[in-house]
C-alpha cells in the first residue's frame, strides 16, 4: 500500500523533470522549506529525477560523445551533439535537475535523520557519491563545498579531485556505520511491492561498494588506490543483480519511464544508434544484444552517421530505414550493471595486480551478464568474438566496456569510460566518414553495409563538420559549464576548452 502512494507521487516527480529550464529550483533555495515531508517520499522524489537524468539529459549528451548513438535522417536536433558541439544551453536542465531535485533533498533527508538510523544515511550517501561522481565528471569543477549553504548564494566551484575525495571519505563513513539489517527508507532501488515499506540496508552496502569501486578506479591514473581495490575485492560484497529503477515505472501518463516520456512528450524520433557501435557489434552474427534496446530498420540493425543531415545529403533516407530504440513506458534506468562491475575488477587484475588469468575471467563474466540480461543466448559465439587480449587487455576492456553500456543504454557512463581508457580509439587512419564518400555521395540508404569495407571494427571517428574547438581524431572531454550555473552566480569560472580533461583523465 505504501509503494502504490509512492508510485503516485513519483508519477507527479517524472512530470516535473519536464518542466522549462526557467522553472528550475534555485540549488541554493533552503532546503529546509522541503522538511514537512517525510523521507519516505523525498527519497523516491530524487531518485526519479536521478532517471530522469541519465535516462535522458545526460545520457543522449554522453551518447552521442561517445559514438553510441547518432541523429536520425529527417531529424536535426541533436546535429550539433553529434559533431560533438555541447553548448552551456545543452545540459542546464540537467545539472539543474541533479542540484536542486536530486542532491537538495538528499541533503534535507541528512538534515532530518537521527544519527542512529545508519541505514537511511548509507542510501543517502550513496546516491549523493553517486549523482556528484556524474557532476565532476561531466563538467570537471563544480560547487560542492558552499553549494547548500543558504547564507550564501554564490558558491565557490571545487576541484574534481578534492571533490572526489570527500565524497569517498563520507561513503566511506557512511558504509562503516551502517550493517546489514538496518532499516532503510522507501526507496525505488531496492524496495518492492511485496517486501515491508522498509528495505534492509544489505543492499545499499553492496551498491555503496560498486560505487565505491568506479570511484576508485575512475580516479585511479592521478591517486594511488591500489590497497583500496584491493580491499573491496577482497571484501567481495557487490550486487548481486544490476541496479536500476526497473519496476517503478507504469503506463499511465506521468509515470512512463523518462526516455518513453521524452519521446511521447516531445514527439522526437532523433535518436539511433551509431554505425559505429552497430558496425561493431556486427561482426559477430549471433550478437544480439542490440535487441535488447533497438529495433531493425528497414535495412537492418544499422545505425547513422555523427556530423550527418541525411535529410539533405540523402534525399529520401527516412527514420524508419535505421535501427530505433525500442521506447517503451516500462524501460528500466540502469545505474550500475553487474558487467560494469566486473569490467572494473576486471581492469584491477589487468593493470594493479598483473594477474591475466583473472583479468579473462572477470572480463568474460562481464559479457556473459550483458548477454543475459539483454538476452543473448549465443554467449560461446560472442565470447569467441571479443577474445580477451593480454597483450592489450584495456583495448579489450575498453571495447566491450563501450558495447555493454551502449546495449543499455547509458550513454553518459559511455562517454566517461571513453574518455578515461581511450578505447574505443579513433580510426589509425583518420578519414572523417571514411566509410561514406561525400564527394559522390551513395544514392540510397539500401546501399549501406552492417560492415563498410572501409570502417575499422570497434573504433570511432571523426564526425563531418566536427566542432573546430574539438578537432580531428579527438573526443569532447568535458560539457560547458550549465547557462544557469553561470547566469546565476558570479564564481563561475571561465568556460574551459572542450579538449580540457577533468581532473582523472589529465594524464
Amino acid at each position: 500500500m505504501k509503494m502504490n502512494k509512492i508510485l503516485t507521487f513519483a508519477a507527479v516527480l517524472t512530470a516535473l523533470t519536464m518542466v522549462s529550464c526557467k522553472d528550475y529550483l534555485d540549488i541554493n533555495q533552503d532546503p529546509n522549506a522541503i522538511t514537512e515531508v517525510g523521507n519516505d517520499f523525498i527519497f523516491p522524489t530524487a531518485e526519479v529525477n536521478l532517471a530522469a537524468t541519465m535516462g535522458v539529459g545526460f545520457n543522449i549528451n554522453g551518447g552521442y560523445a561517445a559514438e553510441i548513438y547518432s541523429q536520425n535522417a529527417g531529424c536535426s536536433n541533436y546535429l550539433n551533439y553529434s559533431q560533438f558541439q555541447f553548448s552551456a544551453t545543452n545540459t542546464t536542465r540537467s545539472y539543474s535537475q541533479l542540484f536542486a531535485r536530486v542532491l537538495a533533498q538528499l541533503d534535507v533527508i541528512e538534515k532530518q535523520t537521527k544519527e542512529d538510523e545508519t541505514g537511511t544515511l548509507l542510501a543517502c550517501a550513496t546516491l549523493k557519491a553517486y549523482t556528484f561522481q556524474i557532476l565532476v565528471d561531466a563538467y570537471g569543477e563544480i560547487p560542492y563545498s558552499e553549494a547548500f549553504d543558504a547564507t550564501n548564494t554564490q558558491p565557490k566551484y571545487d576541484d574534481g579531485k578534492d571533490i572526489y575525495a570527500d565524497i569517498i571519505e563520507k561513503l566511506e563513513t557512511a558504509k562503516a556505520n551502517a550493517s546489514a539489517y538496518d532499516n532503510v527508507c522507501n526507496n525505488f532501488l531496492f524496495s518492492s511491492v511485496d517486501k515491508a515499506s522498509n528495505t534492509k540496508a544489505e543492499p545499499w552496502i553492496q551498491f555503496a561498494n560498486a560505487v565505491l569501486l568506479k570511484l576508485y578506479m575512475r580516479e585511479s591514473a592521478v591517486v594511488d588506490v591500489k590497497s583500496k581495490v584491493e580491499a573491496l575485492i577482497a571484501e567481495d560484497n557487490f550486487p548481486t543483480t544490476n541496479v536500476g529503477f526497473d519496476k517503478c515505472w507504469s503506463d499511465a501518463k506521468g509515470s512512463w519511464s523518462p526516455l518513453y516520456a521524452e519521446k511521447k512528450e516531445i514527439t522526437t524520433s532523433d535518436i539511433t544508434p551509431n554505425y559505429a557501435l552497430t558496425a561493431t557489434v556486427a561482426q559477430c552474427e549471433s550478437d544480439t544484444r542490440l535487441y535488447y534496446n533497438y529495433e531493425k530498420g528497414a535495412h537492418g540493425m544499422i545505425g547513422s552517421i555523427s556530423g550527418t543531415n541525411l535529410s539533405t545529403e540523402m534525399p529520401g533516407s527516412k527514420t524508419s530505414d535505421f535501427a530505433q530504440p525500442k521506447y517503451r513506458f516500462n524501460q528500466p534506468i540502469w545505474i550500475m550493471t553487474l558487467a560494469e562491475i566486473d569490467l572494473f575488477i576486471a581492469e584491477y587484475y589487468a593493470t594493479m595486480a598483473s594477474n591475466m588469468t583473472k583479468a579473462e575471467e572477470y572480463y568474460n563474466a562481464a559479457i556473459e551478464s550483458n548477454c543475459d540480461l539483454c538476452g543473448c543466448t549465443a554467449v560461446d559465439k560472442v565470447l569467441a568474438s571479443y577474445k580477451f587480449d593480454s597483450s592489450n587487455a584495456i583495448q579489450s576492456i575498453g571495447i566491450q566496456k563501450w558495447i555493454i553500456l551502449g546495449t543499455v543504454m547509458n550513454g553518459f557512463e559511455a562517454w566517461c569510460e571513453v574518455r578515461r581508457l581511450g578505447y574505443p580509439t579513433f580510426e589509425k587512419d583518420e578519414k572523417s566518414n571514411t566509410f561514406i564518400d561525400y564527394k559522390t555521395p551513395l544514392k540510397d540508404v539500401s546501399e549501406w553495409r552492417e560492415v563498410a569495407v572501409d570502417y575499422q571494427i570497434g573504433t570511432l571517428y571523426t564526425p563531418k563538420n566536427v566542432e573546430p574547438k574539438v578537432g580531428v581524431g579527438k573526443l569532447a572531454q568535458r560539457f560547458d559549464y550549465a547557462s544557469d550555473s553561470k547566469q546565476y552566480n558570479s564564481n563561475a569560472p571561465a568556460t574551459k576548452e572542450p579538449t580540457v580533461p577533468v581532473f582523472w583523465a589529465a594524464k
